[in-house]
């Protein structure tokens, strides 16, 4: 009797079909990649949006813009800690608490420093925001690369370096070089390489008295492997 012949691939066959798989791991791949990252745009404009919101609500309860940092950045000079408890002085400010959600101390009479802290700014201790678990780096995390960042606020591409910028005299315009602020714009680290990275050009942010966004409250943000200021992400725009 003759044995019926084994079904198989041919060398070439193989060969076909790896190039055919390599093909769409390069069309997909990609796309995938590029998706996540609008996705991620998407989740920290939201955040922005909900940030401002809650700010614009301080204003308009208390007549003026919270101040955060001399830093003029979300997370400030606030450092990593195993505890909420610590002052985090954006968070507590719109919060009206700690982070560990005790209540803010109680107001000391006398001259406040500059900036004033927490319970003298928000002093009716009124939640303007809720910051869930995914606006916050973890307390307790094993991951290595957050351990440095705990307890700070973070945007969709796990970044904490993130600039806030209010309309401090009330006149309709963010600008530089003047009330609302003075200096350079502040530069910002990419999430993921650390590279810094300048502020806005003068394109994206006209400077000088003339100049300046319309807005009450702006945000920006670089975004993973940046590298210049071409790659930041603006709530204004």
């Amino acid at each position: 009797m003759h044995s019926r012949p084994r079904a198989a691939f041919t060398l070439i066959e193989l060969l076909t079909v790896i190039a055919i798989i390599g093909i769409l791991a390069v069309i997909i791949i990609p796309s995938t990649s590029s998706a996540r990252l609008s996705a991620n745009k998407a989740k920290t404009r939201a955040q922005f949006g909900q940030w401002a919101t809650a700010i614009e609500a301080f204003r308009q309860e208390y007549g003026y813009y919270p101040t955060f940092d001399t830093t003029n950045k979300v997370n400030g000079t606030t450092t990593a800690a195993a505890t909420g408890v610590g002052l985090h002085r954006f968070h507590d400010t719109l919060v009206g608490t700690r982070r560990d959600g005790s209540a803010l101390p109680a107001l000391t009479t006398g001259t406040q420093p500059n900036p004033p802290p927490p319970e003298a700014q928000n002093t009716r201790r009124i939640p303007f925001v809720s910051f869930v678990d995914a606006d916050i780096v973890p307390f307790s995390t094993t991951d290595a690369s957050l351990t440095a960042r705990r307890g700070l606020l973070r945007n969709a591409f796990d970044g904490s370096d993130i600039v806030v910028l209010v309309d401090r005299n009330l006149d309709g315009f963010i600008r530089t070089g003047g009330t609302d602020f003075a200096g350079n714009l502040p530069s910002v680290t990419a999430p993921d390489t650390g590279v810094t990275v300048p502020g806005p050009s003068a394109a994206d942010f006209p400077t000088g008295i003339t100049g300046g966004i319309r807005a009450g409250v702006v945000f920006y943000c670089a975004l993973p492997k940046a590298t210049s200021n071409a790659d930041l992400l603006m709530s204004w725009k």
